[in-house]
């Protein structure tokens, strides 16, 4: 079976557009988003309406739970914090409600997909390192797990497993501002990380029109 896994949209309509377009062509059965659908970006609606005619399985994210209400968001940075509040006033009812009903975790042909890491997902723990990943995997309810959460893609191998983070579409943070996904053939084990040029100052004026944080559209165009 062929994945197409993308995580982090963070609400870059204009990056998971580009995103959708090319996992059209890969002739993918199944297509996942492992969360964070909104926050920080400009378009929080239309990409959860994209997302959920789009999608086979979504996972919920911390910038998701944040966004309606479910977490506390008092340990968010400042521009985190300002595009959370931004985000609630913007949703719509129906799109609060489908990403109150998302679940943390989702096990399917051996492969478990979270958001965050397998690790106690309601508390978003970041996974950096291999042994960051060595431990995630002691947790795991199958021998490979997609993640995401980190915004810096990452293909693991452990004594229990493999552990594969795939990166962001909406606000990459290693360096290369392309949006990014990632393909997984089960038959094979084969991973493929997929980067894709989409119209970056584009998504930035968005976020300055609406009157966010500029630091969260000046690093788009870093990738940072």
């Amino acid at each position: 079976m062929k994945y197409a896994i993308f995580s982090d949209v963070h609400a870059n309509l204009h990056a998971l557009n580009r995103v959708l377009e090319d996992i059209e062509q890969q002739k993918v059965d199944r297509t996942v988003c492992l969360g964070d659908l909104v926050g920080y970006g400009a378009f929080p609606n239309q990409v959860v309406d994209k997302v959920r005619d789009t999608c086979d399985v979504v996972i919920a994210g911390n910038h998701d739970h944040a966004a309606v209400g479910i977490m506390d968001i008092s340990a968010f940075n400042e521009y985190a914090h300002r595009a959370v509040i931004w985000t609630r006033d913007k949703l719509s009812a129906i799109n609060t409600k489908w990403l109150q009903s998302r679940p943390l975790n989702v096990v399917e042909n051996e492969i478990q997909f979270v958001h965050a890491s397998p690790v106690e997902p309601r508390k978003w723990h970041y996974i950096f390192s291999k042994d960051d990943a060595q431990r995630a995997m002691e947790h795991a309810e199958a021998g490979t797990v997609f993640v995401g959460h980190t915004h810096v893609p990452f293909d693991y191998m452990t004594r229990l497993g493999r552990l594969i983070n795939v990166g962001s579409v909406g606000q990459p943070r290693d360096g290369n501002p392309e949006a990014a996904y990632t393909l997984f053939d089960t038959a094979t084990g084969e991973r493929r990380l997929i980067h894709i040029a989409y119209d970056v100052h584009a998504a930035k004026d968005a976020i300055i029109l609406e009157g966010l944080p500029p630091f969260l559209a000046e690093r788009l165009v870093m990738g940072r």
